[in-house]
């Protein structure tokens, strides 16, 4: 296998697994999350399942873009030694899989830890049959808003995201 075709399977790779990263956050906006916020689903189970979607998300979804940052470095790391008119758009990949990330923990993963203890609070007092209590309403209540919330923050995120794969695209592209 040639270098050239190494570094291209490799560009393949950041391609393909920043719009696999988008694709499944981006899903999560308009399909799983109104699902979970519909009234008829009690705030206890949704907030259950909200809980479980986050919590299983972070075991897939940040190794797919802390993989795809390292490659989209080494790429652009070796794109500029050999002066390649596709160096520039590498480093654009990369600080849009950097924004991610940032994104990721400065926006979305307290709303995630918030959410996920206030869907404890409300299946420890289901539990115990403290359902109809003020307490109880408050963080019903406060979970929906996060829900609502965290739905439109996702958007911000996956449009970083399917940039990312777009300039991985373009420098794939790119004639040679």
């Amino acid at each position: 296998m040639s270098a050239i075709t190494a570094f291209q399977s490799v560009q393949v790779f950041t391609t393909l697994a920043a719009a696999v990263n988008f694709g499944g956050s981006i899903l999560q906006s308009p399909l799983i999350m109104p699902m979970l916020m519909l009234p008829a689903v009690p705030a206890r189970y949704a907030g259950q399942q909200t809980a479980y979607l986050l919590g299983n998300s972070e075991y897939f979804f940040p190794p797919i873009n802390l993989a795809v940052t390292i490659a989209n470095i080494v790429l652009t790391s070796i794109a500029y030694y050999y002066s390649s008119p596709i160096a520039s758009t590498l480093a654009t990949a990369v600080v849009l899989n950097m924004a991610t990330t940032a994104y990721a923990l400065l926006i979305m993963v307290p709303m995630n830890k918030k959410m996920t203890v206030l869907a404890g609070e409300l299946e420890r007092a289901a539990q115990k049959g403290e359902d109809k209590e003020t307490s109880v309403r408050k963080a019903e209540s406060e979970l929906r808003r996060l829900q609502a919330r965290w739905r439109k923050l996702n958007y911000g995120r996956a449009t970083i995201m399917i940039g990312s794969s777009l300039a991985s695209m373009s420098a794939l592209l790119a004639p040679a």
